[in-house]
């Protein structure tokens, strides 16, 4: 049971206490935990925080003393008193709230220490650091807690040094690089402890012992702000003096550029990473803020929290704005539209991995973004806006705020403002807003004649009880301000008209709704895939729909006949809603996704009535996109009958019949899926590309961001390893990786089962996914696959169990595996996708490339020429077609011909009437050619007679390696084969394979020395059942192969190739090397 506690800091907190440890007062602490007996206790603390609904968990060691009083009541919270340096290394404050409950620590296996100076070096390496170490692992009364990057959290005891204040640096200056299997544990006897020399991390990773604050705050005064040349530039400070001119005049003439990136900037209120707001901390309106670093708000010569007039280049205005926009933009009695107010704000970056942040850049919602370029679409770097002073002070009040009248300018307060909800499938935009609308405007917001305002109602009651049907959860509204007014006639003719609105000075009123761009706030919590405006792995595709999309948006659309239509092709699960979803969010579209399968019905009519419907909702949320998801569900056949025209004409007619405002995007996994009726009624068509190896370890490492990764996991291995993978096998993947790291960890700690509270323990201690829990998901996802396309289950088979053939397992892995380990000479040309094994029957041809396939951890697909034949014209080859479109969705993939002779013989020699076989080999000749454009498809075709193959299959480009398998004629190659079969057989002691060898004869194929073997497993069988039956045996002991058996045996061996069969295949060879 957790109880409440408040923080507290006292004046002095003991020296002989780790100052990241906490104190608690014995007798409050024991009404609170009757159970917990002892000195230290391990706690889990868990802090909320204030600006946000996140809360924060770790886990903290607390010593039980006598020595403090508290004066909070006992009964309803617990005091826990800190040091000034633990608020400042986790980022809490004095008498902030919080609640404790007793944590039980698993133990560590082990834990990799970092030493960042050398004097804790030296410290950490000694005698005195691992007896001591090993002296409070011994003593049960102390709390040994270690957390991976963090401080050592050890307590301090006369064992480790002497010197208190020595012993406790040295602490602060050794990082817990790696904790081992959790993440944060205790210490034992049999934890293993690793030194590090980490004197190159940097100084803000460890602990600051000195309690000092660097001054962060930046004072510029007016006189830094003077100059007077009007060029624009980097700073608003690089100018020079101009003495003629007003100082005012000149303030506000100067100009400069600044990079701006769009950012949801929800993300700089994370207490941990940035302090925002430095000099208050009053509630703001981020929509109308650029938020710059401080190093770049001093560069740029502006004050924190001053307004200034933002606006895109003209060379960006030009190409950006069309038609009456553009008219505006260029005259001057109408420029105000153009150009807005902005406050800048600075914040405080503190070096935090999980922000990427850049101290050259500021920072934009994408809502600002939307106001300021009137709907451009979101650019995925940065960008460039002009901004320039704005120093007009709204009354004689607000000049008494600051000396400084940059500081003091503010826009006006509106008199009226008129709004009107933006028509958006996401919620209905009739609803009750007035008490959202009262909360929103609470905090002054900046408005402009055209704005957007996006309110967010998460949480919000009036959202649930009126729209709680056939809506998002919890949707961002969207409202369009009509008209805006000022209380006097000078603020409505001023040049940039925006005003503050906020509910004490502010009238509101509601128009009817209206259709408009909105732009898309990512406010939802997640993996950043889902919600990236550039996705990785299909960007590329989404780039293509905004160039397909966009121009059907402008004002020039109306030249263009038709709507815009997109057909996107991919298989099931490479992204395609992925893609659709971040192109109409950079476009500032509604998105309205319909699963074919809810508009099917029993009968035409039914249909077509409600893919009507789902038109006209498109029609009346636009500007928007529709995605059709599974669109070859439309018009299906029923009943083996012919596909249904009716519904197939109708949705033509609509597609065709559609405004250039509703975009219609529809997904299939093949164009062969649809009719061609289907196909002509889509403009375009869009096909989602493989993911190269660059996009799936980008993609590995955005869908991984918030899982807790091992230190030996490797990213760009994985990706390697991952070839044919799309978005959703990577998900799967990960899924599973955390699957086999949650019963990995269940087995070690908790092997006779886990309770609830076992595992919630667990989740505390912080699983980590480590690269075993990768390897084991990756084989049952490969297996899963296998399944899926139809490849055989095979065998794991080695090298091992390949005996002899050196030259030829050279010869294939130089072919196969060399252009898997160096892709660059893919580049060079060199690259062989065929590969001909021809030789003797039962030389272990199917046995090498089995091998091969599990060496090289590829997927087998095993094809006997025989099965593909098939007796309906264009069967074959259709067939054909199959085998190779499975083996490039399961790439890497070797594809096995066995028996290749009979699928590819020689081009008209065949009696069949219909030429069937000469029409399957031409289309097994253009497959093979096709393989170079999938890189990681190999063939090795196996033949007994490769006189009999057509010739066009040996050119170089086809199978262009012939590789010989031939018999083993010298001893020591039958030796290695004999002993490669008698590897999962118990042969005993006394038996001498070279004797047996000697006694074959010379020309033994593979099989013959398996059969040899199989033959003496049968003879040492009978004999046992022999022994058995006379009594001399028992059942329960081991059978072993002994030398009579293989004398049994080699009565009966005959040679399965004869002397002269095997002078022919010699010839054969002779004759293939020639060439």
């Amino acid at each position: 049971m957790a109880a409440p506690v408040k923080l507290q800091c006292p004046d002095e907190f003991p020296s002989h206490i780790h100052p990241l440890h906490v104190l608690v007062n014995k007798s409050t602490f024991t009404q609170h935990f009757p159970n917990c007996n002892g000195p230290t206790h391990a706690l889990l603390f868990s802090s909320m925080d204030d600006r946000s609904s996140s809360k924060r968990r770790f886990i903290v060691c607390a010593h039980v003393t006598a020595e403090l009083e508290t004066n909070v009541n006992t009964h309803t919270c617990l005091t826990v008193y800190v040091s000034r340096c633990f608020l400042r290394h986790y980022g809490l404050k004095d008498h902030s709230h919080g609640s404790v409950s007793p944590q039980p620590l698993l133990p560590l296996k082990r834990i990799v220490i970092g030493a960042r100076t050398k004097q804790s070096l030296r410290w950490a390496s000694s005698q005195k650091f691992s007896s001591g170490l090993l002296v409070l692992t011994s003593c049960h009364t102390h709390t040994l807690l270690a957390r991976q990057g963090d401080v050592l959290l050890i307590p301090y005891h006369h064992s480790l040094g002497d010197d208190a204040a020595h012993v406790q640096q040295c602490l602060s200056d050794v990082m817990v690089l790696e904790c081992t299997p959790v993440s944060q544990g205790s210490i034992t006897m049999n934890t293993s402890v690793l030194v590090s020399d980490c004197r190159d991390l940097p100084i803000s990773a460890g602990l600051d012992m000195t309690g000092k604050l660097s001054s962060s705050s930046l004072f510029v005064s007016d006189f830094a702000q003077y100059a007077n040349s009007l060029t624009s530039s980097s700073s608003l400070l690089s100018s020079k003096v101009m003495v003629s001119s007003d100082f005012s005049t000149v303030i506000q003439a100067l100009e400069c550029r600044l990079d701006v990136r769009v950012l949801d900037v929800s993300s700089l209120y994370k207490p941990v990473a940035i302090l925002c707001r430095l000099h208050h901390m009053d509630p703001l309106d981020v929509d109308s803020v650029i938020f710059v670093n401080k190093s770049l708000l001093l560069k740029l010569g502006v004050f924190n929290g001053e307004w200034v007039v933002a606006s895109l280049p003209s060379d960006k205005v030009k190409s950006y704005l069309k038609g009456p926009d553009l008219e505006e933009c260029e005259n001057p009695s109408k420029r105000r539209a153009c150009v807005h107010l902005v406050k800048i704000e600075a914040f405080d970056t503190v070096r935090h991995s999980d922000l990427d942040v850049n101290d050259h850049f500021g920072y934009i919602s994408p809502l600002q973004w939307f106001n300021l370029s009137g709907g451009t679409p979101v650019p995925v770097g940065n960008t460039t806006i002009k901004i320039k002073r704005w120093n007009k002070v709204s009354s004689p009040a607000a000049s008494q705020i600051s000396a400084s009248a940059c500081r003091s300018a503010a826009p006006p307060y509106a008199k009226e403002l008129h709004i009107e909800a933006v028509i958006s499938p996401e919620y209905n935009c009739h609803g009750v807003f007035e008490n959202l609308l009262h909360k929103h405007f609470s905090t002054a917001r900046l408005v402009q004649q055209g704005h957007i305002l996006g309110i967010p109602s998460q949480g919000h009651p009036d959202l649930v009880e009126h729209n709680s049907e056939g809506i998002f959860r919890w949707p961002v509204l969207y409202f369009k301000v009509k008209q805006v007014s000022g209380f006097s006639e000078d603020d409505d003719d001023d040049e940039v008209s925006s005003y503050l609105a906020d509910s004490y000075h502010t009238s509101l009123y509601m128009g009817s709704p209206a259709h408009s761009l909105c732009p898309c706030l990512v406010l939802q919590k997640g993996v950043s895939v889902w919600t990236s405006l550039c996705p990785p792995g299909v960007s590329c595709t989404v780039e293509k729909l905004l160039t397909i999309i966009q121009p059907h948006l402008s004002e020039s659309s109306i030249t263009l006949k038709r709507g815009c239509s997109v057909l996107l092709m991919g298989p099931n699960g490479c992204g395609k809603s992925t893609a659709v979803r971040a192109a109409s969010r950079r476009l500032h579209l509604h998105l309205i996704q319909v699963d074919c399968v809810t508009v099917c019905a029993d009968t035409a009519a039914a249909c077509e009535v409600k893919m009507k419907s789902m038109f006209e909702r498109a029609e009346l949320h636009h500007p928007c996109v529709l995605l059709l998801k599974h669109l070859e569900l439309l018009g299906q056949p029923r009943d083996g009958t012919e596909t249904d025209s009716r519904i197939i004409s109708s949705l033509c007619q609509i597609i065709t019949a559609l405004p250039a405002s509703v975009v219609v995007v529809g997904s299939v996994s093949s164009a062969r899926d649809l009719s061609p009726d289907v196909l002509t009624a889509f403009i375009h068509q869009v096909t989602v590309d493989s993911l190269t190896e660059d996009q799936r370890r980008m993609m590995l490492s955005s869908l991984s961001e918030d899982l807790p990764l091992g230190k030996d996991v490797n990213l760009a291995r994985i990706a390697k390893q991952t070839a044919g993978f799309v978005l959703g096998d990577i998900c799967a993947l990960l899924t599973g990786a955390g699957k086999a790291a949650h019963r990995r960890l269940l087995k070690t700690f908790f092997p006779d089962g886990a309770s609830e509270q076992d595992e919630e323990d667990l989740c505390v201690s912080g699983v980590k996914v480590l690269s075993d829990d990768f390897s084991a998901a990756l084989e049952a996802l490969q297996d899963a696959h296998s399944q899926a396309i139809g490849a055989p289950k095979i065998p794991s088979v080695r090298w091992q169990d390949v005996g002899g053939l050196q030259q030829v397992k050279k010869e294939i892995l130089d072919t196969i595996q060399l252009p898997l380990d160096h892709p660059e000479l893919l580049s060079l040309g060199l690259r062989r996708s065929g590969l001909l094994l021809y030789g003797p029957p039962g030389t272990g041809k199917t046995l090498l490339a089995k091998a091969v396939a599990t060496e090289c951890s590829m997927t087998f697909l095993s094809v006997k020429g025989p099965e593909l034949i098939n007796m309906y014209v264009g069967q074959s080859e259709e067939n054909i077609r199959e085998v190779f479109s499975k083996a490039r969705s399961a790439a890497p993939c070797i594809v096995f011909f066995d028996e290749l002779d009979s699928l590819a013989p020689n081009r008209g020699h065949t009696g069949d009437s219909a030429g069937v076989m000469d029409r399957v080999v031409s289309q097994l000749l253009a497959e093979l050619d096709g393989l170079h454009s999938s890189g990681d498809v190999f063939v090795i075709g196996a033949t007994n007679r490769p006189d009999l193959l057509d010739q066009s299959l040996l050119r170089p480009g086809r199978f262009d390696k012939l590789v010989y398998v031939g018999i083993n004629e010298d001893k020591e190659s039958q030796l290695q084969v004999l002993k490669a079969i008698l590897r999962k057989f118990k042969v005993d002691p006394s038996v001498c394979l070279s004797d047996v060898v000697d006694s074959c004869p010379s020309q033994l194929t593979g099989a013959d020395l398996y059969a040899l073997c199989s033959d003496a497993m049968m003879s040492a069988i009978k004999r046992k059942i022999l022994q058995i039956n006379e009594g001399v045996d028992s059942e329960s002991s081991a059978l072993t192969l002994c030398s009579q058996d293989f004398r049994q045996a080699l009565t009966g061996l005959t040679p399965s190739v004869s002397e002269r069969e095997l002078n022919r295949y010699k010839a054969l060879q002779q004759k293939f090397n020639a060439k």
